[in-house]
């Protein structure tokens, strides 16, 4: 937490377990001990839900161009990125290997904006795996 700025911009770099739980947590710790809300960029099938682009917009959720990316840090804000997002948080496991295709946008992202804040989470996703296999006994 320390090293989240008290004001201007700043990319926080997470990753997107299968259900970000650890994330949804920082956010609200950004808010109790920062004062700051975080954009967030979210995956665009989330923004074609019926009903839900309002909370998306009211949690300050942006669907991630890179454009849009750029333009919410050079307004000051602070924005949150999970490279691979969806892909990885569904299919990843321990042996996983990245797959980035053309998707480059984050890292130029990245190279345009600074400071970068890499924030390590554990991977929640095993827990999830154990709790499945209690449903055997």
């Amino acid at each position: 937490m320390e090293n989240i700025p008290d004001s201007g911009p700043a990319l926080i770099v997470y990753y997107h377990g299968a259900i970000p739980i650890d994330y949804y947590y920082f956010l609200a710790k950004v808010i109790i001990l920062k004062g700051r809300t975080c954009h967030s960029v979210a995956d665009h099938i989330l923004f074609k839900m019926p009903g839900f682009r309002l909370l998306l917009e009211v949690f300050s959720v942006i669907h991630g161009p890179r454009e849009e990316c750029v333009r919410a840090l050079q307004d000051g804000h602070l924005l949150g990125i999970s490279p691979g997002g969806v892909r990885e948080a569904l299919l990843s496991d321990h042996t996983y290997q990245l797959q980035w295709g053309k998707r480059t946008g984050f890292a130029q992202v990245a190279i345009d904006s600074r400071p970068i804040i890499p924030m390590f989470t554990q991977n929640v996703r095993e827990g999830f795996r154990s709790l499945g296999t209690l449903s055997n006994f």
